[in-house]
């Protein structure tokens, strides 16, 4: 009589209900079903942490544009310092060299002096051995 269900489309399962549909191909079927429900509750898991990666992700590229742009500044204001202490070093070499320069005229005029001293005194020791 089984058979005679099955040919007409009708089955009788374990519990001998009347069902359209075979019982194992029912099983299959939920076993199926439960199947896709984990894989979409393991594909909404997988989605909230692709989404809490991508968070994290623009939350270091931030991070790291700002680091980058501290970067760029302190490397200007290095930049910055070591032009001022060129600048600041020419300009103490010119001085040195105007103090050397200076130095230079007063050893001149210095030896002049002397000099003038030197005969200013023998004029003097002259005049007073001629008296």
């Amino acid at each position: 009589m089984g058979e005679e269900f099955g040919k007409s489309g009708l089955y009788i399962d374990d519990l001998y209900t009347l069902r359209v549909i075979d019982p194992e191909v029912a099983n299959e079927t939920n076993e199926l079903k439960d199947e896709c429900e984990r894989f979409t509750e393991k594909l909404t898991d997988f989605r909230r942490i692709i989404d809490q990666f991508a968070n994290i992700v623009e939350v270091f590229a931030a991070e790291v544009d700002q680091e980058k742009m501290r970067a760029v500044g302190v490397q200007n204001m290095l930049k910055t310092f070591s032009k001022q202490r060129e600048s600041e070093q020419q300009q103490i070499q010119s001085e040195i060299i105007e103090k050397m320069v200076e130095l230079d005229k007063l050893k001149i005029e210095y030896q002049y002096l002397q000099r003038i001293e030197s005969e200013q005194q023998e004029m003097i020791d002259n005049f007073y051995q001629n008296q």
